[in-house]
């Protein structure tokens, strides 16, 4: 095949952040179809997409060039901050082989963690010092050379790429030659070709890429602006001022730069002079130091037989055997030192008391595993196969995921670092992408578009994880409508089609660590965050390509959530409960699981798999293996979850294609449900190996025909040989198996988070308050998890009280077996040290008043802010004051604490420290304004900004007298009404899902409308949805009319019509209104009222005689009016809720 004669060096991935816009294999595949030799990999002061550039061009056949378009300080050194104008310039910098890549390592990290300063700055005597085995290039623009140039200082110019050339050795530094079309390159061309030929330095041509095609010029423009957080119409913007930063076709460069074909031909010469080579197969544990005088293995195998003494009372052979046979793998694999290091941090957290989780993943398979303490779940009891985990034949590192305490994840961590050196450990870094929605807002909010409209289409993409603005268009039609209609709407769409899925930000990874035997820049770049935490430059699926240990340390919140339970079990109860031993066939905990009572439940809270519950009824441990298994897309999408619960149910017999399968899927009901199962069928029919076995898994996984075809034969012959099974049979059970296989879930973890999920179900079924009272804490600053949490105490029949100034700690906490308190640190705006102060100053006796608390707490914690949210909250509502009034003293009061704590600081004292409650300054700060008390609807708006949810009432108890009459039903007594009944609910819309219809690809939505007794799900199908969408907002007060479908055991909604609360007022046809209690002044209010919305519909007015008889009197017609939401809200106000009705 022949190549081309030029080959693009400067070029910006994906990992150039916010301004490379080259997706890495799109970009090498363009170098592919180009037929180019090799192709250069430059981003911006970094290496992150180093591995898997690499790894991709090696792919395609075409040669990675590694290298970075470094930021050098041309003035004084990397440690001084300083940023005047051509003190930092750029300079391509790549590695010609290992030791260039290493020393690149070197240069990136040092630019990192010494010299950042709004960029990743390297000085020339860092330079100098790791040259070796680089080659550099002069750069853009913003190079030294060109700088200089561009200055009119020809001499600096020559003097610095002198300096370069000296740097890096003769050959080694190029002098780049560009034409963007840009004036003052012409300019700078010129003094470049001199100082060439005076210096006797070669030229190379190159195209600064920045995006793969001319037409995505405008994109990136736009991804500029989202960097610099610049507006496109700004004409102070940075700007690339051309288009003609793309991928360019070779001939076209042969074309443009023939006047200089020696400045081309470098480009192959410098590709050819880079012959860095990666090895992959390298595998760079950590040294893990045994006690003195004993090998890893003697060790490992010691700590073995000390788990045998502790886990078993009896060590069957079969244990004997099972324990060999993973020892004689794990030395065979050299991974002993892996387990040592993995056993030990984990034992440490137990010995520090950090809960930590019973195993994850298929490391649960492991008998080492157990008995080391790295994982807590019996393997030979669950049936779980330690070839899932380790198989001798099967390359890299095993995966142990390992689940801590949410809140002590920290200090495993710091334990790590300590033990192996600060320098040869870190966190991953991990890059924040831009999704279609975020895409959207991104270019629209440069486009200098109105931010509702933005939010209007960026809301329209469907909420399903990975789609994208293709997708988007394909599923929802208003998407597509305005795609085809609005020329703006079309450019934001088609700009964030160019820019989704680019890499926006780098921050650290939530759970990845990487431990190593050498400094971590020895092997990979290290980079800075932002709040100066260092990390690795490579992603954790890079961290494992070159062979570093990286570890899964997950911070679980349900640990946590246990443990608190725990102690508070302990302080309440005097029980001490170790949870790893509880009875796994609690009938309490079981029954609960059997309503479906699991909000809350580890893995089993969601609607869906609450919904599955009461349908499987699970009356076993084994059972919540099988749900957690089960409930995924896959089994659910192909009716295997439907067929497992009627052969569950006895509805459907359960048979097996061999007497051999029973022993292997009895637990399962028949069906393949574990990669396991999978791995223990060939074995038990075809005589197969567990490693034999493991790759037929594997190969049905990745389907490649060819093994395919191989494993295939291997079966049915094995079947013959091992079980007497014809030829028909054996392809038949080959084909069972290739189907399940693609459903089925890792046993393994499937049992281990089985496991937390029934602890928390025994906790919740055993010690219901305790239990939520944790659940709140480990949420208290996720307001909707707050809210959901208290709806279901609400349910369970435990009160939450709310927060209270003189009752309130920091965290919610137990009042009795009935009573869980509010925690100040779920208020919004207030923080940890504020909650401190105010507990602390509480020790002197309860606050009595306002300026009683602003006088002792202190007001830089406590500050405006913290009282505010406090007072709407309701928590000083024991002053007994209108909440109204409180704020409105509140400067007062803020003024003078901060006084009286300004003198006490001085030594001097106040009038205040006399006040006897008869007179004084406390007094006369207490003599609270007369104000009127805030509205029943912004005391309930206050209360729910703050807390989230409602405290005194509920903002439907306002329509009280439109529910009476506009209804037929509360959402409580739908569990009364039959398939099919019409039913007309008024309520507020909470949790809004869009999806689509799964045979025709039409939008629906799925919402949930809540009254004053509960709430229920509705169902707005393509043609409700149509009509109905405009009212699909949460929060909204609306009318629902729907028809009730109770195909579930939980009963749903239909929608076929809504309307807002204010067009359902045109139904009304009078108005009836008690005066029982209104006095004359109200009387006028009313008429005056009445007057102010002049109309058709007549009012009633009732009230007693002297005679005390009632009487009904009708309005003249002058007084007929109109009604709205804002003449009913003005009665109610006037007369009160229960003196006020409507007749339909």
């Amino acid at each position: 095949m022949d190549q081309t004669d030029f080959v693009h060096l400067h070029v910006h991935t994906q990992y150039s952040l916010l301004d490379g816009a080259c997706r890495i294999k799109n970009l090498i595949q363009k170098a592919a179809d180009y037929k180019m030799p090799a192709l250069g990999m430059t981003d911006h002061g970094n290496l992150f997409g180093a591995i898997d550039f690499y790894q991709a061009a090696v792919s395609l056949g075409v040669k990675p060039l590694i290298g970075c378009e470094a930021y050098v300080v041309t003035e004084g050194s990397r440690l001084e901050r300083k940023r005047e104008k051509g003190t930092v310039s750029h300079l391509v910098l790549f590695a010609r082989d290992l030791q260039g890549y290493r020393n690149l390592l070197k240069l990136v990290s040092t630019a990192y963690l010494e010299g950042f300063y709004y960029f990743p700055r390297m000085d020339k005597e860092i330079l100098a010092k790791h040259a070796g085995g680089l080659l550099a290039t002069s750069a853009c623009l913003k190079g030294e050379v060109a700088w200089h140039l561009q200055q009119g200082n020809y001499n600096s110019a020559l003097k610095a790429a002198d300096d370069l050339s000296q740097i890096f050795g003769k050959g080694n530094f190029y002098i780049e030659i560009m034409d963007h079309g840009l004036a003052e390159q012409k300019t700078v061309n010129e003094g470049l070709l001199k100082i060439a030929k005076e210096l006797n330095l070669p030229l190379v041509v190159t195209n600064d890429v920045h995006y793969l095609e001319q037409s995505q010029s405008r994109a990136h423009e736009a991804l500029l602006c989202i960097q610099t957080q610049a507006m496109l119409n700004d004409p102070k913007r940075m700007r690339l001022k051309t288009d003609q930063f793309y991928f360019k076709d070779p001939a076209l460069m042969v074309k443009e730069f023939g006047w200089i074909p020696q400045a081309l031909k470098n480009t192959v010469e410098i590709a050819e002079k880079c012959n860095l080579k990666l090895d992959f197969d390298q595998i760079h544990l950590p040294r893990f130091t045994p006690p003195a005088g004993k090998t890893k293995e003697v060790y490992l195998r010691e700590l073995c037989q000390e788990g045998l003494r502790k886990r078993f009372a009896t060590v069957t052979p079969e244990i004997t055997e099972r324990l060999a046979h993973e020892l004689k793998v794990i030395e065979k694999m050299d991974f002993v030192g892996y387990f040592l290091i993995v056993s030990d941090f984990i034992n440490f957290a137990k010995q520090k008391g950090i809960p930590v989780g019973p195993g994850r993943g298929s490391a649960a398979g492991s008998l080492a595993s157990y008995l080391l303490g790295i994982t807590d779940l019996d393997p030979l009891k669950y049936g779980l196969l330690f070839e899932r985990f380790l198989n001798p034949e099967r390359a890299g590192m095993p995966d142990i995921d390992i689940d801590f305490c949410f809140e002590r994840r920290g200090e495993v961590i710091e334990y790590v670092t300590q033990k192996y050196g600060s320098e040869n450990v870190a966190q991953i870094i991990t890059f924040g992408t831009m999704q279609a929605r975020a895409a959207i807002r991104d270019v629209g909010r440069v486009m200098g578009m109105p931010y509702a409209e933005v939010d209007r289409i960026a809301k329209l993409v469907p909420t399903e994880l990975g789609i994208t603005v293709e997708e988007a268009l394909q599923k929802e039609p208003q998407l597509n409508k305005l795609f085809l209609e609005d020329p703006t709407a079309r450019q934001l769409i088609e700009t964030a089609q160019v820019l989704e899925g680019l890499n926006r930000h780098a921050s650290t990874h939530a759970a990845g660590v990487v431990i190593a035997d050498k400094p971590l820049d020895e092997y990979v770049p290290l980079f800075k965050t932002s709040d100066g935490q260092i990390v690795t430059g490579f992603a954790m699926n890079a961290i494992a390509k070159i062979g570093l240990l990286k570890m899964d340390f997950l911070g679980l919140r349900t640990l946590t959530v246990i443990s608190q339970a725990v102690e508070l079990i302990k302080k309440i109860h005097g029980a001490t409960i170790d949870i790893s031993r509880v009875p796994l066939d609690d009938a309490k905990t079981y029954a609960l699981l059997g309503q479906a009572n699991s909000f809350g439940v580890f893995q089993l809270e969601s609607a869906g798999m609450r919904e599955l519950l009461k349908k499987t009824r699970p009356s076993e441990f084994e059972d919540i293996i099988s749900v957690l298994a089960l409930y995924r897309p896959g089994p659910m999408g192909s009716g295997m979850l439907d067929d497992f619960i009627r052969r569950k149910r006895g509805e459907v017999e359960v048979k097996y294609d061999h007497p051999k399968l029973e022993p292997i899927l009895k637990e399962t009901y028949g069906i393949i449900v574990y990669q396991e199962q999978v791995m223990k069928i060939p074995v038990a029919l075809a005589g197969f190996s567990l490693t034999q076995a493991d790759h037929l898994r594997r190969a049905m996984s990745k389907k490649i025909p060819s093994v395919m075809e191989q494993m295939r034969k291997e079966f049915v012959d094995g079947c013959a040989r091992t079980s007497g099974i014809d030829e028909k049979k054996a392809n038949k059970l080959f084909d069972l198996i290739d189907y399940f296989s693609g459903y089925g879930f890792n046993r393994s973890h499937s049992a281990a988070y089985a496991m937390i999920s029934y602890q928390t179900a025994y906790l919740k079924a055993n010690y219901p308050v305790e239990f939520m009272c944790a659940l709140l804490n480990s949420e208290k600053n996720n307001t909707d998890k707050i809210v959901e949490y208290v709806k279901e105490c609400e349910a369970m029949g435990i009160t939450v009280l709310p927060p209270e100034i003189n009752e309130s700690i920091k965290e919610f906490n137990v009042v009795d077996a009935n009573t869980v308190r509010f925690g100040l640190l779920a208020v919004k705006n207030v923080g940890s040290t504020a909650i401190d102060s105010i507990v602390e100053n509480r020790t002197l006796g309860p606050y009595t008043s306002l300026s009683d608390l602003c006088a002792r707490v202190d007001l830089r914690l406590v500050n405006r802010k913290v009282v505010e949210s406090l007072i709407k909250c309701g928590a000083l509502d024991s002053f007994k004051a209108y909440r109204a009034q409180v704020m409105a003293a509140l400067d007062r009061a803020l003024a003078g604490g901060a006084k009286s704590q300004k003198e006490k600081a001085a030594g001097q004292v106040s009038f205040f420290d006399f006040a006897d409650g008869e007179g004084g300054f406390q007094q006369e700060t207490e003599n609270l304004p007369d104000v009127k008390e805030w509205s029943k609807s912004q005391i309930l708006a206050y209360e729910r900004e703050i807390l989230g949810f409602y405290v005194s009432g509920h903002p439907l108890a306002h329509y009280a007298a439109e529910i009476r009459e506009f209804t037929n039903f509360t959402t409580k007594d739908l569990r009364q009404t039959i398939d099919g009944e019409q039913v007309r609910l008024v309520g507020l819309l909470e949790e809004i899902k869009l999806t689509n219809t799964r045979k025709t690809n039409e939008r629906m939505a799925i919402v949930r409308l809540e009254d004053m007794e509960g709430s229920v799900e509705v169902v707005l199908f393509p043609s409700a949805y149509t009509q109905l969408s405009k009212y699909l907002n949460e929060g909204e007060v609306v009318f629902l009319s729907g028809r009730v479908s109770r195909r579930d055991d939980e009963p749903k909604v239909i929608a076929t019509d809504m309307k807002q609360m204010e067009e359902v007022y045109g139904a009304i046809k009078t108005i009836n209104v008690d005066l029982a209690s209104v006095d004359q002044q109200k009387l006028v209010s009313l008429k005056e009222k009445l007057t102010s919305f002049p109309g058709k519909v007549p009012v009633y007015l009732r009230l007693d005689t002297q005679s005390r008889k009632s009487v009904q009197i009708l309005v003249g017609e002058d007084l007929f009016v109109t009604p709205n939401e804002e003449l009913m809200n003005g009665i109610k106000e006037l007369v009160g809720d229960g003196n006020f009705s409507l007749t339909l």
